[in-house]
């Protein structure tokens, strides 16, 4: 027999599994189309919850603010009625604030005058709530003298108990006009319910059914689960299937209804989809056998092309031939190519797993390096340590900061190549921000052996700050490393029309014809001795480069060749000065007087050279190892500073920092956090905790003198 018979009889024989494949495949892609669209429906509704707990979050961290008022804490009720007032003004959807004792009489109200009897609160179960756990909590929707309103209640602790419930009243065309911005189609209802069930929010008919019980086939959903899908009828009687969520924070449960024909008119299309593809594909076979034999060489022909897609790293799969030989071997192809994007994937988690080790490293080295730098700065400031012991200390505090800049420089690239770097961008003067880095650099001893230029002009940017001077530490280091001693090295800043511009030039080596091209890579550095005296990683240009990236900007790098210097020049898009810009001047930082201070930190070595290296700069110093014997040390002694570890034993920074909130004496202490971790979410949890400033360790204790001289005039 030919080809061509076989592949007739081939055809035939595979109809009636086909026709059954086709079948089987329709049902299995409704199902699938039908998950999806559930499990779309439901993450919808999961997010929008989040979304309503973040809104009521939201008044919980706005009545905290004036739960902190000095005047509540003085029991200055008076005053706290006036700013209570105002604050009611700032806030659209607060109706009412008052203030009452934890058994429900109240104390004062807005919109009342002051001192005139008032009502127990609406609605004491949330009141109770709040007494019994220390806790904020939500209420449900109540009758509020005209309107409909709930409560958002806040404890004001005092000396470990409730003192007072500090509540806002709140209109909930609030929620609604949330719901409203998630821009739902117009046949979907959605529904925000409180926890005793009545409808809080809607987007058809709010006025109408605000504070209605919920439709019975939601609250029978309520009854089974915390979350979930189900189909039901609204309160209008519409067939819907509604996915719901009930918030673990607020006990208020959001559904969304979607008519029943918008779920199931996807999977039937989706079913005829299929049904009509594979009835064309089955119509089409009967043509594809008798053209096949003669079109062989076309599908292996097509399959070597993909599988030379698929060598040189595609995801490109072979397209279906019509000969089954042929299309095994494209679909073994596609499982190759899938094996590749899972070891993919396995590497992108390995990665994961490399960051979470760099970061728990970066927090283990910087205890050790932090104790090192302050027994060094205590052995040079001792006068009775012969001058061998001298240069020792020294020669540690050069290490322990070359130390501490590679582990920096390790981190950052991590984040970098990972594009985990967030900028904080704001106007900024590249003049000033280089000038200061050169400073730094002075005041660490880096440039004492080589001799650093600077000319530099206003030039306005849109930057990073912290950024912008790691790019200008980096180039300047990078020159020293690379220059001999004794030989100079120029920083210069620019404006131009369009563009700022940074250039580092100096003497040194300079960079080989075949190595400037590559000079920016990770890993690549020039050529150095046996040695390794300079020290490096060879990822201080990459952090240049991208970090410049980052900004909208370029960098680039020109030589002469071995033995003729280097140039760096980074340039920045200009932005115009702002108005009220400042003079570029650097200010000597003003030496304050005696401060005291407490020191908790559970690292012993860490803990006692803080406080020797402190005591040597003239503050009085009382020391803590863990978190609550911190917390009755800064009780007892009332100080001016207190620094803090943010992994101690017992209570953990985070906590000790808002405990000490409630002290009457926060309001004059300046609150220090001192961290291995120096991540900016590290750093923005710390002071979203109470903390006035976040040091990274190791800190240098100049620079840690610095720091309390700033915020303090003791």
């Amino acid at each position: 027999m030919r080809l061509r018979s076989h592949l007739l009889a081939l055809t035939l024989a595979t109809l009636a599994p086909m026709a059954v494949f086709a079948v089987v495949l329709a049902v299995r892609i409704v199902q699938r189309e039908q998950t999806v669209f559930r499990n779309m429906a439901r993450e919808q509704t999961r997010t929008l919850s989040t979304a309503v707990d973040a809104a009521l979050r939201g008044h919980v961290t706005s009545l905290r603010t004036l739960a902190a008022s000095r005047h509540l804490a003085a029991d200055d009720l008076q005053e706290f009625w006036d700013q209570a007032q105002r604050t009611l003004a700032t806030q659209p959807g607060w109706r009412a604030l008052n203030l009452a004792l934890p058994d429900g009489r109240r104390v004062l109200q807005t919109g009342t005058p002051f001192g005139a009897p008032l009502p127990n609160v609406h609605e004491p179960e949330s009141l109770l709530e709040v007494v019994s756990t220390s806790s904020p909590a939500i209420g449900d929707l109540v009758q509020h003298r005209s309107a409909k309103l709930f409560s958002v209640r806040l404890p004001v602790p005092h000396d470990g108990s409730v003192r007072y419930v500090l509540s806002a009243a709140i209109d909930p065309d609030d929620v609604l006009a949330l719901l409203q911005s998630q821009r739902l189609p117009s046949d979907w209802v959605a529904v925000v319910v409180d926890g005793a069930r009545r409808i809080v929010a809607r987007t058809h008919d709010h006025e109408q059914l605000l504070g209605v019980d919920a439709a019975t086939s939601l609250q029978r959903a309520l009854d089974a689960a915390d979350h979930g899908w189900f189909r039901g009828r609204t309160l209008e009687g519409t067939e819907v299937y509604t996915p719901f969520h009930r918030s673990g924070f607020s006990g208020w449960t959001v559904a969304v209804g979607i008519p029943a024909g918008v779920v199931e008119a996807s999977a039937e299309r989706a079913a005829w989809l299929v049904a009509m593809g594979i009835t064309a594909a089955l119509l089409a076979a009967f043509g594809a056998a008798s053209l096949v034999s003669r079109r062989l060489l076309r599908p292996i022909a097509s399959l070597a092309d993909a599988a030379n897609e698929l060598g040189r790293g595609g995801t490109t799969a072979p397209t279906a031939s019509g000969l089954h030989e042929v299309d095994a071997v494209g679909r073994a192809m596609a499982a190759a190519a899938d094996a590749i994007a899972e070891r993919e994937q396995a590497l992108r988690a390995a990665d994961r797993a490399k960051d979470q080790f760099l970061a728990m490293l970066g927090h283990e080295l910087r205890n050790p390096l932090a104790a090192l730098s302050s027994a060094a700065t205590v052995l040079r400031a001792e006068r009775s340590v012969p001058d061998q012991a001298r240069a020792a200390s020294a020669a540690i505090a050069r290490q322990v900061r070359h130390m501490t800049r590679l582990l920096d420089d390790l981190l950052d690239v991590s984040r970098v190549t990972s594009n985990k770097i967030r900028l904080t961008r704001e106007p900024r003067d590249l003049g000033a921000l280089a000038t200061r880095a050169l400073r730094s650099l002075r005041l660490a001893g880096r440039l004492d052996r080589h001799r650093v230029e600077i000319d530099v002009e206003p030039a306005w940017i849109d930057g990073d700050e912290a950024r912008i001077e790691q790019i200008v530490a980096n180039l300047v280091e990078n020159a020293v490393k690379y220059s001999p001693d004794g030989r100079r090295i120029r920083v210069q800043v620019r404006a131009a029309q369009d563009h700022c511009s940074l250039e580092v030039e100096d003497d040194g080596i300079g960079i080989p014809a075949d190595l400037l091209p590559r000079v920016f890579e990770l890993f690549v550095q020039g050529e150095r001795g046996l040695d390794r005296s300079a020290g490096g990683l060879g990822i201080g240009l990459t952090l240049v480069h991208q970090l410049t990236k980052l900004h909208g900007g370029t960098v680039t790098a020109h030589s002469d060749g071995a033995g003729h210097g280097a140039r760096f020049t980074v340039a920045l898009p200009r932005i115009d000065a702002p108005a009220d810009a400042p003079e570029t001047t650097l200010l000597a930082p003003v030496r304050s007087g005696r401060c005291r201070i407490v020191v908790i930190e559970d690292n012993d070595d860490l803990r006692k050279m803080m406080r020797h290296s402190l005591e040597l700069a003239g503050h009085t110093v009382v020391e803590a190892g863990d978190g609550l014997t911190g917390l009755q040390t800064v009780a007892a002694e009332r100080p001016d500073v207190v620094l803090v570890d943010l992994g101690l034993p017992g209570i953990d920074g985070y906590e000790l920092a808002r405990r000490l909130s409630t002290l009457p004496a926060r309001s004059t202490m300046v609150l220090i956090a001192i961290s291995g971790y120096g991540q900016p979410e590290a750093r923005q949890r710390a002071l979203d905790a109470g903390f006035d400033e976040h040091l990274t360790k190791p800190v240098a204790p100049d620079r840690l003198v610095q720091v309390i001289e700033r915020h303090t005039s003791c």
